[in-house]
This record gives structure tokens, sequence and C-alpha cells, in this order.
């Protein structure tokens, strides 16, 4: 499964890549290839990582994190796309994506991770880090 879930994941890297390479040089097919990428990614990837980690733990406390992630990442991919293609809406989605993940998955993120005893705070300061990373 893991396999299948890496060769996935790896697919729909290099098919957005090859998009954002049409995309760049104003080659036709450019939305059709990013969009298929996305959809790959968003609808295909995703689902299946998440799925896969949520099986490999022994409890099922974090499926509420799991589902909050798979939804920000979901919203954040959209909003992307559709400035990448300059489709009606980028804007309120941008505006909608942007400070989702500080208001809806940071929140559940604390809060499930406050829960388990044995959570590393390097994690915690992990995930601030790269939240800070993606502001800029």
């Amino acid at each position: 499964m893991k396999q299948k879930l890496y060769i996935l994941g790896v697919l729909a890297a290099q098919i957005i890549f090859t998009g954002i390479l049409f995309k760049i040089s104003h080659w036709p097919g450019a939305g059709i290839i990013l969009t298929i990428g996305f959809l790959v990614l968003v609808l295909g990837f995703l689902p299946f990582a998440f799925i896969n980690l949520y099986r490999s733990e022994e409890s099922a406390t974090n499926r509420t994190l799991y589902i909050v992630t798979y939804i920000t990442c979901f919203v954040i991919f959209a909003g992307m796309l559709f400035k990448i293609m300059h489709w009606p809406f980028a804007g309120l989605l941008l505006t909608i994506g942007l400070p989702f993940p500080y208001i809806v998955f940071l929140p559940v993120f604390l809060s499930v991770t406050s829960k388990t005893k044995n959570y590393s705070i390097y994690n915690i300061v992990a995930v601030l880090t790269l939240l800070a990373f993606f502001s800029v």
C-alpha cells in the first residue's frame, strides 16, 4: 500500500510540475495538466495518505485532526488552482484559504495534541514554524 501511495504522490507532483512548466512557457494544454495534477493530489493522494496515517495509529483519537487537515489542504489547493488558472472567485477562495490554517487547523491541532501525553513539543514547534513560513 505504501509503495502505491508513494507512486501516486510522485505522479501528482510530476503532473503539477509539468503543468507549471507548460503554464510558464505559455504552451497549450497547461490548464488541463494543472487541473488534472491538482485533482490527483487533492482527490487521490491526500485522502489515501491521511487514511494510511490514521490506520497506522493504535487509537482513533486523531480522526478530527486528519479530517480538518484534509479540508485545510483542499481549501488552500483549490484557491491556488483558481488563482493560477485565473478562474472567477479566486480572490474569494484565497481570502478564505489563507487564514484557514490559523482559524480552523491550528486550534484543532493544539487541542488534539494537548490531550496526548507523550506528544513531543518539537512537533508543535515544527508545525508552528511551518505555518509561519507559509504566511511569509
